[in-house]
């Protein structure tokens, strides 16, 4: 349960907005919110105009327009779309810093394209230099910055973040694998079978398949190889494990009810069928942005739908994916008018963002729809002058007015969180930079300040990553030699300690020199040494753009999206998301990243 507290940014510098407000309201956990507007509850009912009430984090009635609201309300006529919050099944939040990567040839299975210049370029080395503890050790902060940016795109759930990290556990989204609910029955694998879980899986098998859900790749990519991780019947348990000889996950027993298969894109229409006569149903997370940048195909969605899969949609992440799941959908939509024949309907999209992600993780009575006793997880969008289920599709982050997470009003336009979120005459919420001169939006980032790091604004935790990017050795020398405090007489320096040992390592396989105090354990590290570390660690910094990806959708995203080699002729993925944005002007080489120009006719 997110916690109220009534603390302020003033301790931490935050950039906020000068504000002087009358007597209002002040939210609080137990404050009754009514949203008035056009309610889309994802429950087979019409969408209808009228009020969500909400109140304790909870959907406590839903009421016509004409109904009279309780005493103490705080009323927000959104004169928009109300929707349950979307879902995002399948991410990595560490990576969500950097930007697109330009993929620099085609690809035919997920062990080729996680190496090389281009990728060591581009996400290896700038991710390993920003969260690896030994050096900048921004895990925490690259974690909470992918936060930020799901709620900007109407995200109240996501997925895939290290199990219980501190800094998130209960800030901002929900993240599927940790605590919700007052249960934790959701599991996940970053990567498909190798020989170390094949060593230990006789030990957690049955803790995996006590799980409500549990999400792993498979099957990502086009070719045999890629299909095989399905099923493999050729794998012999006798002879040693290795790249052909290994399980698929019907050798591994690991094909139960609880199984999501994240991508799928190998997958035959015969793969489905088996999937549906050993469980009853397949469960497939289809991210197809980051499928067509990578492979230039993605799942046979069709053949999926034919077998009675359910299907929910995940972003994957920024260096090969859209920003939030907004985006995704209109990836969806495009796909489904260029590749399925308009085999789905704007509703059916819709639910792979909502119901369909909710049923998979176990959560349908929580989440996902919008019914009185449900969590208030909840988004808030402009209307567009379309239906509500198309209205969603063609929505961006502009349009966002505002997002609930347990009835906990944490994103939206400042107007709105002028009237919630203001105690004491001061504003418990930040302004972000990019929207300062457009529509402004903030974002509360105080909800839970005793969460590890809880009271770091979203311009901190940028400037923290863009001050590891920059790669200045003299901020990083002294970072490793100020150390850490572990209690109030013992200071350690293992980062320190760390890359002096491999800076010695890499300096004697060039035949170089070491210096005396690089085997000094007591003496500083020196802003030349930090340097030549990163020379001789990460080669291909040099060449990294070395640039924080922006929060918003903006014009060089898709510039970018439209130079990859699998948007280009002879692939060409029939993608083009720039018709959801015709404000958004073609990008230059000094294309300001953000939120750019305003809604049309605004």
């Amino acid at each position: 349960m997110r916690r109220f507290t009534s603390l302020t940014f003033a301790a931490v510098g935050l950039l906020l907005l000068a504000w002087a407000s009358p007597a209002q309201a002040q939210w609080t956990p137990d404050t009754t919110i009514v949203l008035r507007g056009k309610i889309v509850t994802m429950t087979g009912s019409a969408i209808r105009q009228g009020q969500v009430v909400i109140r304790n984090g909870v959907i406590e009635a839903l009421r016509p327009l004409s109904a009279a609201t309780p005493p103490g309300a705080i009323v927000i006529d959104t004169k928009g779309f109300i929707y349950p919050g979307l879902m995002n099944l399948h991410n990595h939040l560490e990576y969500n810093f950097l930007p697109l990567y330009p993929v620099p040839r085609h690809y035919d299975n997920n062990t080729q394209w996680g190496s090389g210049k281009a990728y060591e370029t581009h996400v290896n080395n700038p991710w390993k230099v920003v969260v690896d503890r030994n050096i900048y050790g921004l895990s925490d902060e690259s974690l909470k910055l992918a936060e930020v940016r799901a709620i900007i795109g109407g995200e109240t759930t996501t997925q895939g973040a290290p199990t219980n990290n501190p800094a998130i556990s209960r800030t901002l989204v929900r993240n599927v694998e940790m605590e919700n609910f007052g249960e934790a029955n959701v599991g996940q694998r970053t990567f498909f079978i190798d020989s170390l879980f094949w060593k230990h899986l006789p030990d957690q098998i049955e803790r995996i398949k006590s799980r409500k859900a549990w999400l792993i790749h498979v099957c990502e990519g086009i070719d045999a190889h890629s299909r095989s991780e399905w099923s493999n019947p050729s794998f012999d348990a006798i002879l040693p494990f290795s790249t052909r000889n290994r399980p698929g996950l019907v050798e591994a027993d690991l094909v139960w009810p609880g199984l999501v298969g994240v991508h799928c894109t190998a997958m035959h229409e015969d793969e489905f069928r088996d999937w549906r006569a050993r469980t009853g149903q397949p469960k497939v997370v289809w991210s197809p942005t980051s499928n067509l940048l990578l492979y230039g195909k993605t799942t046979d969605i069709p053949a999926a739908l034919r077998q009675g899969a359910l299907v929910a949609l995940g972003t994957d992440w920024s260096p090969s994916g859209t920003k939030n799941m907004l985006w995704e959908l209109k990836t969806v939509d495009q796909v489904n008018r260029t590749r399925m024949n308009n085999l789905l309907s704007d509703r059916q999209i819709c639910e792979m963002a909502t119901v369909n992600a909710a049923k998979m993780v176990g959560w349908e009575d929580k989440v996902g729809r919008i019914r009185v006793g449900m969590v208030a997880d909840l988004l808030v969008l402009d209307d567009l002058r379309v239906n509500g289920y198309r209205n969603l599709i063609n929505a961006t982050e502009v349009n966002v007015q505002l997002v609930l997470v347990g009835g906990d009003p944490l994103y939206g336009d400042e107007r709105h969180l002028a009237r919630l979120k203001v105690y004491d005459g001061q504003p418990r919420y930040e302004v972000l930079p990019e929207t300062a001169g457009a529509r402004p939006k903030a974002i509360d980032m105080l909800q839970d300040p005793t969460a590890r790091n809880g009271d770091v604004s979203v311009a901190e935790l940028r400037r923290r990553i863009e001050t590891a990017l920059s790669l200045d050795t003299d901020v990083l020398a002294a970072r490793l030699n100020e150390g850490v405090q572990e209690t109030s007489t013992r200071r350690t320096f293992k980062a320190r300690d760390y890359v002096k040992e491999e800076l010695i390592k890499l300096l004697e396989r060039a035949n170089r020199p070491v210096p005396d105090d690089l085997r000094d354990a007591a003496a500083p590290i020196t802003a030349e040494q930090a340097g030549e570390f990163l020379a001789l660690k990460y080669p291909r910094l040099r060449e990294s753009p070395r640039r924080i990806d922006s929060l918003y959708t903006d014009a060089r995203f898709l510039e970018d999206l439209a130079a990859n080699l699998h948007w280009q002729e002879p692939y060409d993925a029939g993608v083009d998301l720039t018709r959801y944005a015709p404000w958004l002007q073609p990008a230059t080489p000094a294309a300001t990243p953000g939120l750019v120009g305003a809604i049309p006719g605004e």
